[in-house]
């Protein structure tokens, strides 16, 4: 019995025993996708219950095991992105295919495509847009663009008609876009108004590059729902979609930021948020010690924070709300120590010393919107917004004093509708009205003569600044209304609309009249389409120029006229070529002008006004006079990527344009007869003599060169070279003789003259230096997780390591000479102890969970 019983444990372990040993499932999966038509090769894959790590071949496929049959998680490891598919393994041997995309299932496999909360409403974000003078830039692309340092917004700056203000990085902290002013650009953040789009150290821009889903940049004739640019539009569409939490820490030598997405509700809606500082000071002082490089004493490098916020919540199909809050904040100071015994040579800022100056900038946006729609063809949305942008700075060198804090705050409503009744026709309308609440209080500088392209600080016997007193509060009222509708039948499409607004404060209106056009041929690879069109465009800047103390409260809308056309070819295979010609006429633009007075003004002064409250020829030192041109035409190649593969992706562009600008104030110049301060202002009523010159930012010829590949989940190589003509500077001809010194350490001080003779040729912007290129890499290195990932990565500026210069430099403790001025060299280079010269690089990490 005792044998019979050890026999039968025997067969029963013989039974069942195995059963543990041979449950293991072996099969083989593919990871497909419809829109390709192809499996996804080299993709990385993580079968979730077993944490193992798979990789697919080139045709997508992958062997795998799983513990026991059953319903099992394959997480796909993307580009930037995981990818969570279900499929049920049934028995060894089977062959199951995982669709990337929606679409009917095959072996069990649900469809893996994100779908829109229920309830969620899709608004305009979608909506066909214009096809002249705008460019859009996806976030795949730009995110780990090269010589971008992470910053999306910095590829901008790769598109036809757009160069940066001072070549790239390090001092670039806005756009010139088609020869227009960069003050006069609107930046827009989910069609929210934000001051300026980078950081003092012209490094960081003010929106975390995680948030972006992608940019349009209108370089010409833009929409009528735009206002108040001469230059481009720059709008940013955030994050529109959020189907799982998401962290995000990004660490770079100069600045780090952490960012947070998350779905609310149970899906209804989502919230996003980051925040980021930057530490550029103690960066460049902590490298500067460990290279034994002196670091001017007494400065102290820009600092910044900046933050945003959004909420989303869906009600239902028809009713949206969302929460929006964007805010930055930069500054800077200097305080120069007096020196007594200094040695300008070794001492960069014996020139300034004893001066000192803080400047800062910022602006906080909050708005609260709700959309509406009722039906599919139709929607309306209502935007509370209070915007404040503001400045101060405090200063005092030799006649430079002063010390003010300004706002152009305003609170307002805005209603935009959207109207598609039909596939022909459809249109879209909006009014706004702001409450102005704008100040400026302190002191503010003006430049005695702003003709004088070199004014002394420390002239004593005529001062080159005088110093007003300021204590505006303008308060008031602004109202703009728009429409656009857009016609269509077959290939050909218009869009007519126009715009209006009207300020009470200084009663003066706009009617800016605009229309594009356009006629798609099919039949040539994926479409031929040609397209032009025009319109009149406004601004009115957001400042206290017009404040009746210090300034011209006559002062009118600056005014623009833009007009142009062009051709795009589609082609198979993702490739694109366009091609635009264009023209901008500038009229009513505001410059410094000493000569424009009102016969009789209220005093500036609040201490002589007690006696003499009213005073003769009252100085407005601003006008309207400005005018001028830009012309050109713009070429581009482009190879597009598409989302979610690693296929490379380019362009080139290239740009030919000229600017010009004439500010018709008065000049004096050497071989015109010598006149009295009287007879000048009397003449600059009647008569302007001054000439059309090149305008400072011109740059005749631009090339950018993109190049990204995503070759496997662990690397990622890009690739950007640019050049670009210098831009046009004065000659430097002479010193003033040293006629004046710093009082605070007796260092004399040597006012350059400028070239001022047309004549002889040399005049205002009437040279240039050796134009301007260099090539950026970047290496990206990938380590993904089933919890997400980590990015290291490595940037090299200018890699073959180009002295490139911009303008001249003179040093004002020497006079002049064969070699002061010299070439004045730009960013993307480091010097090292011993004459050693090494490309500008930067390091970070980046973490995702």
């Amino acid at each position: 019995m005792k044998m019979k019983r050890v026999l039968i444990k025997l067969v029963f372990l013989a039974a069942f025993a195995p059963v543990d040993v041979f449950a293991e499932v072996a099969f083989k999966a593919r990871l497909f996708s419809r829109q390709k038509n192809q499996g996804e090769a080299r993709t990385q894959v993580l079968l979730f219950e077993t944490r193992k790590l798979y990789r697919t071949d080139a045709e997508g496929y992958f062997d795998a095991v799983v513990p026991a049959p059953g319903m099992y998680t394959f997480r796909v490891l993307k580009n930037d992105d995981m990818q969570d598919l279900k499929g049920n393994v049934e028995s060894s041997g089977q062959i199951i295919t995982l669709y990337m995309d929606a679409g009917a299932n095959s072996g069990g496999i649900g469809s893996s495509v994100p779908k829109a909360p229920k309830g969620a409403i899709t608004i305009s974000a979608e909506r066909e847009k214009p096809i002249m003078s705008r460019t859009t830039l996806k976030y795949d692309e730009i995110k780990r663009m090269p010589g971008t340092f992470g910053e999306p917004l910095r590829a901008i700056e790769t598109i036809p008609g757009v160069v940066p203000t001072a070549a790239f990085g390090g001092g670039a902290n806005n756009y010139v876009i088609r020869g227009s002013d960069p003050n006069s650009n609107l930046y827009l953040v989910d069609d929210l108004p934000i001051l300026y789009p980078f950081h003092f150290d012209g490094l960081s821009a003010v929106v975390n590059a995680n948030l972006i889903k992608s940019m349009d940049v209108y370089t010409g004739v833009y929409p009528a729902n735009f206002n108040n640019a001469l230059g481009g539009v720059i709008h940013i569409d955030t994050v529109d979609k959020v189907d799982k939490s998401q962290k995000n820490l990004i660490m770079s030598a100069w600045s780090s930021s952490i960012s947070y997405m998350s779905p609310t509700f149970g899906g209804k809606g989502y919230m996003i948020a980051s925040v980021r500082v930057g530490y550029l000071d103690r960066f460049v002082q902590g490298l500067s010690s460990a290279l034994g490089a002196n670091f001017p004493e007494g400065v102290r490098l820009p600092r910044f924070v900046d933050s945003q916020v959004k909420f989303v919540h869906n009600f239902n199909e028809k009713h949206q709300i969302s929460f929006h809050s964007f805010y930055s904040k930069d500054d800077f100071a200097a305080d120069i120590p007096s020196k007594y015994k200094n040695d300008p040579a070794n001492d960069s800022t014996a020139a300034f010393a004893g001066g000192n100056i803080s400047a800062g900038q910022g602006f906080r946006t909050q708005a609260l919107r709700y959309t509406w729609k009722p039906i599919d063809t139709f929607s309306n949305r209502i935007t509370f917004i209070s915007y404040d942008p503001f400045t101060d700075f405090n200063v005092s060198l030799g006649s430079i004093k002063g010390k003010s804090q300004a706002s152009g705050a305003y609170n307002g409503v805005r209603q935009d509708a959207f109207w598609d009744p039909n596939r022909h026709f459809s249109v879209e309308f909006g009014s706004e009205f702001r409450q102005l609440n704008y100040y400026s209080r302190g002191s503010s500088i003006v430049q005695t003569d702003p003709t004088n392209m070199s004014p002394n600080p420390y002239d004593t016997q005529s001062p080159a600044f005088t110093t007003i007193p300021t204590n505006i509060t303008a308060k008031g009222t602004y109202y703009n209304s728009y429409v656009t509708t857009k016609i269509k039948f077959g290939g050909f499409q218009i869009e007519p609309g126009a715009r209006y607004d009207y300020i009470p404060y200084v009663h003066h209106s706009a009617l800016g009249p605009r229309a594009q056009a356009s006629y798609k041929f099919e039949g040539i690879g994926k479409g031929t389409t040609v397209f032009g069109g025009g319109g009149d465009f406004y601004r009115f800047p957001l400042d206290t120029r017009f404040n009746k103390d210090s300034g011209n409260p006559h002062l009118n809308f600056e005014k623009v006229f833009k007009y142009g056309g062009g051709i795009e070819q589609l082609l198979e295979g993702d490739y694109q070529i366009k091609g635009e010609v264009f023209k901008q006429e500038y009229s009513n633009l505001i410059v410094d002008d000493p000569y424009a007075t009102d016969l009789i003004g209220v005093n500036p002064d609040p201490y002589s006004a007690v006696t003499q409250p009213y005073v003769l020829n009252k100085k407005l030192n601003y006008s309207n006079k400005g005018t001028g041109w830009s012309h050109g035409f713009e070429l581009v190649l482009r190879k597009n990527s598409r989302p979610g593969t690693r296929h490379w992706f380019g362009w080139i562009t290239y740009t030919w344009s000229q600017t010009f600008r004439n500010n018709n104030v008065y000049m004096q110049y050497p071989n015109t007869p010598a006149l009295t301060q009287q007879q000048i202002e009397l003449t600059s009523q009647v008569y302007n003599n001054s000439k059309q010159t090149l305008y400072d930012y011109d740059r005749t010829n631009v090339i950018n060169v993109v190049f990204g590949w995503r070759w496997s989940q662990e690397w990622q190589f890009g690739l950007r070279w640019s050049y670009l003509t210098s831009m046009p500077f004065t000659p430097i001809v002479g010193d003033d003789g040293g006629k004046f010194s710093n009082p605070a350490n007796g260092q004399t001080y040597w006012a350059p003259q400028y070239a001022n003779n047309p004549a002889l040729g040399q005049y205002i912007n009437s040279q240039r230096l050796k134009p301007y290129h260099r090539l950026d890499i970047r290496f990206d290195r990938f380590f993904n997780y089933e919890w997400g990932y980590v990015n290291t990565f490595l940037e090299i500026i200018n890699v073959y390591m180009r002295e490139n210069v911009n303008g001249e430099s003179f040093d004002n403790t020497k006079p002049y000479s064969k070699t002061n001025p010299s070439p004045n060299p730009t960013f993307g280079t480091i010097p090292l102890p011993g004459g050693v010269v090494i490309p500008f690089f930067n390091v970070g990490i980046e973490v995702k969970f």
